[in-house]
């Protein structure tokens, strides 16, 4: 896709309806819902955000709307059993629930897919990115619920198995292709999903 798509001039940087709709649907998954408020003022913070901010004419970037519904699937999911989880773990273990900090390979080198995956991560209740390390490729990962290494690598995995879906679903073609085999050299455990808990064997 090339920069020109889907974008029009603005003076010194371009409108893209591809980057307002992507902007559209992350307002839509922050607020978790369809209400009428969220809905009338989505297109509002995507305008207001594109005005504010404009985006260089390079790397626009890139939707494929098969693999951005698996995302959107996977983070839903995520979302109701990572809610389950944080409530079974803090019915049994009360003040003694434990946490941890996970360093975890960035597999994109593109900003928006970082930021986003970043994001998505966030969105969880049981994981938060606390900071990315442009610089060292690597995102520091607050886990709630982690006891011992087992868990450490699993809940490792799973921020690597979502960063894939939101580099094949966003970035370009050849980093796209790539994600799979990047995340390959990263597991430690081998793909997971969000419905195995990180106290769960595989």
């Amino acid at each position: 896709m090339t920069g020109s798509t889907g974008s029009t001039g603005t003076g010194g940087g371009r409108f893209s309806l591809t980057l307002f709709c992507w902007l559209v649907i992350v307002w839509l998954l922050l607020w978790g819902g369809l209400r009428p408020v969220v809905l009338l003022s989505a297109p509002l913070v995507a305008l207001g955000v594109l005005l504010l901010f404009p985006m260089p004419t390079r790397r626009v970037p890139v939707l494929r709307p098969l693999r951005l519904l698996r995302l959107a699937g996977f983070v839903l999911l995520d979302l109701v059993v990572s809610a389950v989880r944080n409530s079974r773990e803090v019915v049994q273990y009360g003040r003694d629930v434990r946490a941890a900090v996970v360093a975890v390979p960035v597999l994109s080198d593109v900003d928006h897919v970082v930021a986003t995956a970043a994001n998505l991560v966030s969105l969880t209740p049981d994981k938060f990115v606390l900071h990315i390390d442009r610089r060292g490729g690597v995102y520091y990962v607050y886990c709630l619920g982690v006891r011992s290494d087992e868990q450490v690598a699993r809940a490792h995995d799973q921020v690597i198995d979502l960063q894939v879906r939101a580099v094949r679903a966003l970035a370009p073609s050849a980093e796209a292709r790539d994600a799979g085999r990047r995340a390959d050299r990263c597991h430690r455990r081998g793909p997971v999903s969000p419905e195995k808990s990180p106290e769960e064997e595989p």
